[in-house]
């Protein structure tokens, strides 16, 4: 029982090491990107990538957002400046 215990945990763990190479963080360890906009993930420029707004990139160490507007503020606000203290 132990013996084919064993061997099934062998079996179990390189199906797992199998299945990590095959997922799409190994692929882009190796250096290629998947880009992505509106949660949806591109494949094409032509009928996808150009149509779509802002794209986000994700590379193997982390998502780069590409053409996203830039944030505003509310209009009439201004930022709260610091305060200078007392000079005496």
């Amino acid at each position: 029982m132990r013996t084919r215990l064993a061997t099934q945990s062998d079996r179990l763990a390189a199906l797992d090491r199998t299945r990590q190479t095959l997922g799409y963080v190994e692929t882009l360890k190796r250096g290629f990107a998947v880009v992505r906009a509106d949660d949806r993930i591109l494949t094409s420029r032509a009928t996808a990538a150009e149509a779509a707004g802002p794209l986000e990139v994700e590379f193997h160490d982390g998502r780069l957002a590409l053409g996203a507007a830039p944030a505003r503020t509310k209009p009439g606000r201004t930022p709260d400046k610091p305060d200078q203290g007392s000079l005496f």
